[in-house]
């Protein structure tokens, strides 16, 4: 059982908080919400789904989705949206309802780990607008913006996306440290090299790389000169505010385009931000892109939440078609729908843009193939298919990959497709395939799941009945100690404590626990209302009987060690007495 740590912050003021952040509100500025009665729907920001199992209940102010189990109240929402601790998360909200941060206590360096962070993400804003400002000068920035005009960019574009340039060797850290920062913040965000505290992106172009919530954390520099032997991009390093595994760069952009106007239904993943810049030079701005061709899992649930569909874009060389592959697997088990964008040998998106224009290349969008189609073209651009071992090469790469395809159905319209290239029928190519070697599989995908306990059922009935209907308030025939799982005991003893005047969204403040999630969402349904009662009734008996049960096997081992007939005696007499309790039927006769 996992506690939430609130650093000391009292429950009052969270539930002042929760009050003034009202769930609907909040949660209505990140997807559509819709009235059913007394509650709220939508489709679920967590997972991607056509229907909306999204529920938010504005009586017990917690949202639950029928559909992933995901549940919480307003603080987690913002948790799982903004990607924030718990903690900055509560800064998040207290902000918005103008409330007045309380001092954390649980961390004694917490205040002065917030306090560097916001020294450093301050100054990568003015560093940032150091940067802007450098671009625009009129004579030293006039190479930079003839480079970025050759390329499609304009002045609106380096303006939308904050495209700067490092001029020197040493003014930055200069002009920083007159605006009253120190080295060692120029050193903890990775602005400056070596004892001579060198511009880290001297002479390069400047693409700032920022978070969900806007603020700059890194930067992205590219030469423009020419220069040989000198690598044409340099990223920042990971550091106190940035973490790059994390990072999806444009996903700022996505989400104040969600906030403003609803978002958009896919977005197109490249391989860096020239491309994402590239791309919204000529309009195309639902572009995103990781940090380099690796892929984290990360990165890819961080674009799940925000669309049902990506299509994924990398650059048309072996690098690029060998990313795609395996990015594609980490997008697809985030839970998104993926397609292939193909692009021609040794082009990037960019290349694509200037070739094609926007037309061209948003039909190459709309021609992007399923990985499975995508796998199966590769395997016919590698091999002549004019010739005859051409075309037996090309047959067992095939194979290989619908080696992966688990539909029958599927299956088999690939291996027409197959067959029509390589002139061998549906019928040889299908027993070929019951020879091909087997996909592995995870010992997780075969595993039968487990059996849950009954009890455990029951408590949770018991408990999401008791917290969610007002009906089921009466829980005078209940003994803490009779539920068999540690979070329903700390659950119900909140219970009793509050006497029944507990709200959910509360529980959520105390526990971090997925079984929490579960009894929120064990929304069973009786086509006879009356036969809920029967079943709550049932479910108190499954448990009352088996802590009996569990008592009377205590005593049955006492028995067995007792030495004397006295002892023997007495155990009988408290064994007859329980045996009694457990073969009725009334819950009263439990207690």
């Amino acid at each position: 059982m996992a506690v939430n740590s609130n650093g000391g912050i009292t429950q009052e003021f969270l539930d002042e908080l929760k009050f003034k952040c009202d769930i609907v509100s909040v949660i209505s500025g990140y997807i559509r919400l819709d009235k059913k009665g007394g509650k709220y729907f939508g489709c679920c920001p967590f997972h991607n789904e056509k229907t909306a199992s999204f529920c938010v209940n504005t009586d017990g102010q917690y949202y639950h989705c029928f559909g992933c189990g995901a549940s919480g109240n307003v603080i987690n929402f913002v948790m799982e949206m903004e990607s924030l601790s718990f903690i900055d998360a509560v800064k998040f909200l207290a902000e918005k309802a103008g409330m007045e941060m309380p001092e954390v206590k649980f961390d004694p360096d917490y205040k002065k780990k917030r306090e560097k962070k916001d020294v450093l993400l301050s100054l990568m804003k003015d560093t940032a607008h150091y940067y802007r400002n450098n671009l625009l000068r009129e004579v030293e920035g006039k190479e930079a913006r003839e480079y970025l005009f050759s390329r499609g960019i304009g002045e609106d574009i380096a303006r939308y996306y904050g495209i700067g340039l490092s001029l020197g060797q040493d003014q930055l850290q200069g002009y920083m440290r007159r605006k009253g920062y120190s080295i060692e913040n120029l050193r903890d965000c990775g602005l400056v090299n070596g004892e001579k505290l060198v511009d880290a992106f001297a002479g390069r172009i400047i693409v700032p790389i920022l978070d969900g919530m806007s603020n700059v954390v890194a930067f992205g520099g590219r030469i423009y000169h020419g220069e040989k032997d000198v690598a044409k991009y340099k990223n920042s390093t990971n550091t106190e505010i940035f973490d790059k595994g994390r990072t999806v760069y444009g996903i700022n952009f996505v989400k104040r385009e969600k906030r403003e106007n609803g978002g958009f239904h896919n977005l197109i993943l490249v391989e860096g931000y020239m491309d994402v810049i590239a791309l919204g030079s000529v309009g195309i701005k639902n572009v995103v892109a990781g940090m380099g061709t690796a892929l984290t899992d990360g990165q890819a649930r961080e674009i799940a939440r925000l669309v049902p569909l990506v299509y994924v874009c990398y650059d048309g060389d072996s690098a690029g078609r060998k990313a795609t592959i395996k990015n594609v697997e980490i997008l697809m088990k985030a839970g998104v729908e993926v397609k292939v964008v193909s692009l021609d040998d040794g082009c990037d998106p960019d290349d694509t843009i200037k070739k094609e224009g926007y037309e061209g290349f948003m039909a190459r969008v709309k021609s992007a193939l399923p990985i499975i189609e995508y796998k199966l073209k590769l395997c016919a651009d590698a091999y002549n298919l004019d010739s005859v071992d051409g075309r037996t090469k090309y047959v067992r790469a095939a194979l290989k990959v619908l080696s992966e395809v688990n539909s029958i159905a599927e299956r088999e319209v690939y291996l027409g497709v197959v067959s029509r290239l390589s002139g061998v029928s549906v019928d040889t190519l299908t027993r070929d395939l019951g020879k091909a070697p087997a996909r592995e599989v995870e010992a997780t995908e075969i595993s039968a799941p487990l059996k849950e306990d009954k009890t455990v059922k029951a408590g949770r009935f018991i408990l999401n009945k008791i917290l969610t209907h007002a009906s089921f308030s009466d829980i005078g025939f209940l003994k803490k100690e009779w539920f068999t799982h540690p979070l329903h005991q700390s659950i119900f003893g909140d219970v009793v404590e509050s006497a029944g005047q507990l709200k959910v969204a509360t529980l959520f403040d105390k526990y971090a626990d997925e079984e929490l999630n579960k009894i929120i969402g064990d929304d069973v349904v009786f086509e006879v209302p009356a036969t809920e009662q029967i079943y709550y009734n049932d479910c108190i008996l499954v448990l009352a009987n088996d802590y009996i049960s569990k008592q009377l096997d205590g005593l049955t081992k006492r028995y067995n060690a007792a030495t004397t007939p006295a002892d023997k005696k007495a155990i009988i007499t408290q064994m007859a007495s329980l045996q009694q309790k457990l073969k009725s039927k009334n819950v009263k006769d439990k207690i």
